[in-house]
């Protein structure tokens, strides 16, 4: 069996949700692999993602209500993995080439959390407030006006977290309006592995909370410092 068919193969057996009566959590990982990450970057980045799906795995009350996609955007926008819960998640590769097209990865991205939200509520299964990760080095390539209204409009429904982790070479200020100077993250180095201890940590924390309710903040790594524009201020 070729390693395309296995993979798919796997993901036509993962079941769409676990324990429906249950609250659940959607997290989607929007990945930055334009050419810029190439290296070290790109590396650093595969190996933490692949670890913080080990380590929540090993952890029942995270793993059994966190649901999680990855999608990657460079020149063009590609879904890597479709929403799953986190134990039937592939183990991820990526290859660093091309352009930004960092609207088109946060309209798919969008799009596939507020459908996330629909499914739960199609099968009974209450949500928690989800979360998109963007984890970028680069500069957009066209406008993010439009897309940073459509954010803000969505945070302040409770309807959705974007979180922004800038990596060495990313344009904070812009990340900053995307946000309105909300969860920026910037990270010092090219080592994810703390901030993806730290995306558990707030999993965790969440999975002990109820739906609607304000989670327990958890500590950023110290090769993590939050983003203040001054502008935003």
């Amino acid at each position: 069996m070729t390693e395309e068919l296995q993979q798919r193969t796997f993901q036509e057996d993962a079941p769409m949700i676990v324990n429906a009566s249950e609250p659940h959590m959607a997290c989607l990982l929007l990945l930055d692999t334009s050419g810029s990450m190439a290296g070290n970057p790109i590396n650093a980045l595969v190996s933490a993602i692949n670890r913080f799906k080990q380590e929540v795995c090993e952890d029942p009350s995270t793993r059994d209500i966190l649901d999680v996609a990855v999608v990657e955007f460079n020149s063009n926008v590609r879904v890597i993995q479709d929403f799953v819960p986190i134990d039937y998640m592939e183990p991820v590769a990526l290859e660093a080439r091309g352009g930004t097209d960092m609207n088109g990865g946060l309209r798919m991205a969008i799009d596939m959390v507020v459908e996330r939200g629909r499914f739960y509520r199609r099968t009974g299964a209450q949500p928690y407030c989800p979360w998109i990760v963007m984890i970028t080095d680069g500069y957009p390539f066209d406008s993010i006006d439009d897309i940073a209204e459509e954010i803000a409009v969505l945070d302040r429904e409770k309807k959705l977290r974007l979180w922004s982790l800038a990596v060495q070479g990313a344009d904070t200020q812009l990340l900053n309006r995307l946000g309105h100077g909300k969860r920026v993250l910037a990270l010092d180095g090219y080592d994810f592995t703390g901030f993806f201890d730290w995306l558990h940590m707030s999993m965790r924390s969440i999975s002990e909370s109820s739906p609607g309710q304000q989670p327990r903040g958890q500590a950023l790594p110290d090769n993590v410092d939050k983003v203040i524009d001054a502008d935003w201020m």
